[in-house]
């Protein structure tokens, strides 16, 4: 009975030691908020300098898994090449082993509820404060780490003290890594313990206090330090089914890293133990309170930290080799592609709602690239004069506008989960603006498979004129246009919005002027013409104009959502500016 209370109570800890993990990693990502993204984004120039970013990323959240899983969902978008994300993930090995240190300074050298409790009471209470939500997310970062350590503490009181135990310490002399097959069965130890709690730092935690209590020693658990860092690449892989192949490409590379790093590590096991010895003043060896709740702790970490270290070193050097070997193992398939799938929230990037949105606002301009592409096919079906060409143009158009059908309700059941978070006034402000977003591209992807419709029903019945076609030739441009300068707004930052509007009107409304004055057109040519045009080629082709010009109005609603204004705003505010004076 006694053995299974221990075991409930050691269960609790790490529940509530893994809460914390988690409250605290969501808190901080929360607070950084975009600045987040663009640490890991701007690992752009060299390896270093992507290394030097998942460091950073790494230690601002206390979570490598979380760090790691942004990269897979970053190669998954292109945003990063393969090399950039290995950078990031060796970056992120590194920043995780600050999670140590944390608990080697603070977990065992002071009473660990003296300063818990009040953050966690801290914490709590700040969820109230609706003014100032950067508080709030602090305070949410607060709460978690008073819950880490208070698990922290839960953990050590349920590992009893066997010092005294002589049975039990004879029993645990069997596990010590004193010979390679040892060695290895301490590492498979540390990598199930990993796979199951999906938590490094839980198991670091785990680690640090069996230690602290006597009862592993301390190259034992610098084996089973190592077999953590085999067993944290499940979370990014985990992330990677059914991601595209650059983020399985990621997800693998941080599996062989850490493998080939943990693989020298064992074969150079004991002088690694020397060189942190060398590093680290103070003996590892006894019982004393010196021993076990400070040296011991305090080379652990060290060592987590250098093997960390001197891993990414080595793989820096060789990262354009690694990175042959990975594609080597995983080539790209030439016919893989994806059709009417989420890129950048495909991966899982985070659940942290102000990461997730800027992701979902690139999804929506991956939609309106649709939209030019849809445009683009038909202005090719109205040049061409090869009926296959046509016909498989056409279709390509139709492929797209399904494709844009699929993106958008992707996307909105991703923004309605989303609605299910905790969310403040500016974030479900941006919900709604991505959910109108998707609604008026879709429907701007509609008119143009319409459009697409009209076409193939006039070229059946020969019901335009080469004349017709070039006049469809320029309207069809002139949308163009008008959809590519909205798309801009999209995912554009700090824009004049009256200069930009007012110029998003002008071209909405020469647009109109030029449908109508198209349209007049073929009415003046037809009346002067002795072959008058059937009542169907004049409703046809006023069809067709009509779709260009309804596309050239949702682009005005995409810019008016992304700018947050209306037309009647913009106009107002152009009607009080000063007339300039004429000479």
């Amino acid at each position: 009975m006694k053995i299974i209370f221990l075991f409930l109570n050691l269960l609790g800890g790490l529940g509530v030691f893994l809460l914390g993990i988690k409250m605290m990693s969501e808190g901080l990502q929360k607070a950084a908020g975009s600045k987040l993204r663009s640490i890991i984004s701007k690992a752009t120039t060299n390896r270093f300098a992507a290394t030097l970013s998942g460091i950073a990323a790494t230690s601002i959240i206390q979570s490598s898994s979380a760090t790691t899983v942004m990269v897979v969902g970053f190669t998954s978008a292109g945003l990063l090449t393969l090399s950039q994300a290995l950078g990031v993930i060796f970056g992120a090995n590194i920043g995780t082993t600050t999670t140590a240190w944390l608990i080697s300074f603070l977990g065992f050298k002071v009473n660990i509820t003296m300063f818990a409790l009040p953050m966690i009471g801290l914490g709590f209470f700040s969820q109230f404060i609706q003014k100032w939500p950067l508080l709030r997310r602090i305070g949410e970062a607060m709460l978690g780490f008073g819950l880490l350590f208070l698990g922290l503490d839960l953990i050590k009181n349920a590992i009893p003290n066997i010092q005294n135990s002589s049975v039990v310490l004879e029993y645990i002399t069997k596990f010590r890594p004193d010979t390679l097959l040892r060695l290895l069965g301490v590492v498979g130890v540390g990598t199930f313990l990993t796979i199951v709690l999906q938590s490094s730092s839980a198991v670091m935690a785990l680690t640090l206090t069996c230690a602290a209590k006597g009862l592993i020693d301390y190259p034992t658990a610098a084996a089973l330090v190592l077999g953590e860092n085999i067993g944290t690449t499940i979370t990014a892989n985990i992330a990677a089914i059914g991601a595209t192949r650059m983020a399985k490409r990621a997800a693998l590379g941080h599996l062989l890293f850490n493998l080939l790093g943990v693989s020298w590590a064992i074969i150079f096991f004991k002088e690694l133990i020397k060189l942190v010895a060398f590093i680290v003043p103070g003996s590892t060896e006894g019982t004393s309170p010196e021993v076990l709740l400070t040296n011991i702790p305090y080379h652990l970490a060290a060592f987590h930290t250098t093997f960390n270290i001197v891993n990414t070193c080595v793989m820096l050097v060789f990262i354009r080799q690694f990175e042959k070997l990975i594609m080597l193992i995983m080539p790209l398939k030439k016919s893989e592609e994806e059709h009417g799938d989420l890129v950048y929230l495909k991966a899982g990037i985070t659940s942290t709602p102000e990461l997730s949105l800027e992701a979902a606002t690139k999804e929506a301009d991956r939609m309106a690239e649709l939209v030019e592409v849809i445009l683009s096919k038909l202005m090719h079906a109205l040049k061409t004069t090869s009926p296959k060409l046509f016909a498989r143009t056409l279709e390509e158009v139709h492929k797209s506008e399904q494709t844009s059908d699929v993106l958008e309700y992707k996307i909105n059941a991703f923004l309605q989960n989303l609605t299910h978070e905790q969310l403040s006034r500016t974030m479900i402000s941006e919900v709604l603006k991505i959910f109108d977003l998707t609604n008026y591209l879709e429907k701007m992807a509609d008119h143009g498979k319409t459009i697409a419709k009209l076409l193939q029903k006039a070229k059946e019945g020969k019901l335009l004129s080469s004349q017709d076609k070039e006049n469809l030739e320029l309207i069809c441009s002139k949308t163009k246009i008008i959809v590519q300068e909205a798309r801009k707004t999209i995912l554009a930052e700090n824009l004049n919005k009256v200069i930009v509007m007012q110029k998003a009107l002008e071209r909405e409304h020469t647009l109109n002027d030029l449908r109508h004055n198209l349209r007049d057109k073929k009415n003046l040519r037809d009346y002067n013409s002795k072959e008058k045009a059937t009542p169907a080629s004049l409703t046809l082709y006023s069809d067709i104009l009509t779709g260009f010009e309804k596309i050239g109005d949702y682009a005005l609603n995409v810019i008016e959502t992304t700018l947050g204004v209306r037309e009647e705003k913009v106009l107002s505010l152009l009607n009080s500016m000063p007339k300039p004076q004429g000479k």
